[in-house]
């Protein structure tokens, strides 16, 4: 089975995982295909991608080279045949080509199921659950998406709404860590996405309630005045009414803040997940000594 990877370089692996070299064009329109995978993809839009509004007359059979192109360099990496992977992976409708992942591995496909299945969780109050499918979702990137692409609109409009889904992932998760009690590791990583996305409130808001729920208040306050310092210089703007009562909530110590109690559910998962930690280590140290 082929693996494309598109959440970070683009990559084509072979059954050996091995990495497969395409062309710049022909795997700018493999992309296309894999972030839009069985679905139909017409050849005009594939035009419109590598050519824009001024496509050469031999646009058309520029493309169908392409494909061709990308089918013998998946066939060559899996030991099958062209017409195999026109038949089973690269296929033809009409005057449109759809990417199958009946044969095809995407690690897209992988992320947007684990963050559904996520994001279901925590709406249903498994934050256990829901934080681990989360982190196992936003662990697939491995840099901006398809940053070794050169995008035309299509693709750039993609790619546009896969960074959006990111931080959406991430906002997701980290509160889910913040209903699990995951304060003190999330300091440090809220520090970082606040200073990459210095105006993105709902960051700010989970930083303000981590380092309350450490005990730092002085310093929770401290980001509420910076985040209103650079929205008003920068947007005249003051902060949402939801970062104000949070402000408001921490100055007279609202019970609320106060780190939820897991479900009991979550409180046996929690459990498990240390149980298999331990038993890990025990195992780790009789192969030690057992080496030793």
């Amino acid at each position: 089975m082929v693996q494309i990877h598109v959440l970070g370089p683009m990559t084509v692996f072979d059954d050996d995982l091995e990495p497969v070299v395409l062309a710049p064009k022909p795997r700018r329109l493999l992309a296309l295909l894999a972030v839009n995978a069985d679905s139909a993809i017409s050849v005009n839009a594939l035009v419109q991608e590598l050519w824009g509004n001024n496509p050469p007359r031999t646009a058309t059979a520029t493309i169908q080279t392409y494909i061709g192109q990308v089918r013998r360099t998946i066939a060559e990496a899996l030991n099958k045949s062209a017409n195999e992977i026109a038949e089973e992976i690269l296929i033809t409708e009409g005057s449109s080509y759809v990417l199958s992942t009946r044969r095809v591995a995407l690690d897209i496909a992988e992320y947007e199921m684990l963050t559904a299945a996520g994001n279901a969780a925590v709406q249903r109050g498994a934050f256990v659950e829901g934080s681990d499918l989360l982190h196992q979702a936003v662990a697939l990137w491995r840099g901006p998406a398809l940053v070794n692409v050169e995008a035309g609109e299509l693709l750039g409009a993609r790619i546009v709404h896969l960074d959006e889904s990111l931080l959406c992932t991430l906002e997701h998760r980290i509160y889910a860590d913040l209903q699990r009690g995951a304060h003190h590791t999330l300091v440090p990583e809220l520090t970082e996405l606040t200073a990459r996305h210095p105006l993105h409130e709902n960051f700010h808001r989970h930083l303000m309630l981590a380092l309350y729920r450490c005990g730092r208040r002085a310093e929770s306050l401290a980001v509420m005045r910076r985040l209103r310092a650079r929205l008003v210089e920068e947007l005249g703007l003051e902060p949402s009414p939801f970062l104000v009562q949070m402000e408001q909530d921490i100055l007279r110590g609202e019970p609320s803040l106060d780190t939820p109690r897991l479900r009991s559910a979550d409180r046996a998962t929690v459990v498990r997940q240390q149980d298999r930690r331990s038993m890990g280590s025990v195992v780790h140290s009789l192969a030690l000594r057992a080496t030793g």
